[in-house]
């Protein structure tokens, strides 16, 4: 789950290793040369300093409470869930499509070293932080011990410095739902859409974003599933697509909700049910049928086998796709049941938990 204390420079390779994108280490063209000047903030997943270091004691772990004691399933689950490896993926991603422009730059990846931690630690002392993933019953960090019994590095995504944008525009409503669209036809869903994690106009946090290929989403990297257990799967793809524009369109509503003068209120939506028709609706007309719900492009549709890394890192590339500004959407059109549910509700994230056996991914069909 956590990378060893490297002993040389060969020992930083593209994390994480597991099917997908990987990030690169960053290259510091020697030791580890850090000043840390000022500690920015905080949030559920990472400390916000000159780099951002990103840990999981609020990692929403998939694996089942009976498999918490299980290394080799933690282990698993992490290279495709856990925060510091969602966001090297994402930004592996981005990478590899030639799509860095669509989020906050990244710069690669970084491994605390002790005296980096120290120093860090001593400067921040007053700030009382925590590296440990302090879950009481749960703690992760020290399961992982490193080479001599130490606790595993500490790990960073370095990200170009920017400033939060702390008014929001109907242009930059405008550009961050069309870099939505590109990004999910990118394979990537489960932004986390909201102003607090937009930098200079543009994403900056993909510690709870879904890459593909990733076991909630992509039912080919485990051949022992049913087809029943592959449709369930399609269709909560389907709704954590969709998520991503309802959290967008909350966005817009708490921003008028805290703004009411006139002149700050926003009209740009990305679904039905905005109060304006700036934003994008639901065409309906010509559909063969008025009882469908859509998203706004179809991460599936990414040709992630074009790009494919395996876990040693090996890759196979061909020529890319770029994603379009107007892509085809992704109509559901079964249960109508379902689709009533879907429509009713507005906000959908993972619904199960999984287990691990036999080197694949299972989910709890009881609570599927």
């Amino acid at each position: 789950m956590y990378p060893d204390w490297p002993e040389s420079p060969s020992d930083l390779v593209p994390l994480p290793l597991c099917e997908g994108p990987k990030l690169e280490p960053f290259d510091f063209q020697g030791p580890q040369k850090i000043d840390f000047i000022q500690h920015i903030g905080e949030g559920s997943h990472s400390h916000v300093f000159k780099f951002k270091f990103v840990g999981d004691e609020e990692w929403e772990c998939p694996v089942g409470e009976g498999n918490k004691d299980n290394l080799e399933a933690l282990t698993a689950f992490s290279k495709y869930a856990e925060p510091f490896n969602c966001e090297c993926r994402a930004f592996g991603r981005l990478k590899e499509a030639g799509c860095e422009h669509l989020a906050t730059k990244c710069f690669g990846y970084l491994l605390l070293e002790d005296y980096n931690e120290r120093a860090m630690m001593y400067k921040f002392k007053d700030l009382a932080l925590d590296f440990t993933e302090h879950y009481e019953e749960f703690d992760v960090r020290s399961r992982f011990l490193g080479k001599g019994g130490r606790p595993p590095p500490i790990r960073g995504i370095i990200k170009e410095l920017g400033q939060p944008d702390e008014k929001l525009r109907t242009r930059t409503l405008r550009s961050i739902l069309q870099d939505v669209i590109q990004i999910q036809q990118l394979g990537m869903i489960s932004l986390d859409i909201a102003h607090r994690q937009i930098i200079n106009g543009k994403l900056s946090d993909f510690s709870t974003t879904i890459t593909f290929p990733h076991f909630i989403t992509s039912p080919e990297l485990n051949p022992h599933l049913e087809p029943e257990v592959m449709a369930r799967m399609e269709l909560q793809t389907f709704k954590m697509s969709l998520h991503d524009y309802c959290m967008f369109d909350d966005m817009v509503r708490e921003w008028n909700y805290d703004h009411q003068h006139p002149r700050d209120q926003l009209a740009f939506y990305s679904l039905p049910g905005g109060k304006s028709g700036q934003g994008l609706k639901y065409e309906l007309r010509g559909l063969p049928s008025r009882d469908c719900v859509y998203t706004l492009a179809d991460p599936r549709t990414y040709d992630w086998r074009s790009n494919s890394h395996g876990e040693s890192g090996a890759k196979v590339t061909k020529k890319r796709r770029r994603p379009r500004a107007n892509p085809s959407r992704w109509f559901y059109q079964g249960d109508p049941d379902v689709v009533a549910k879907i429509k009713r509700r507005r906000l959908y994230g993972a619904a199960y938990e999984w287990h691990y056996r036999d080197g694949h991914a299972f989910p709890h069909m009881d609570i599927f």
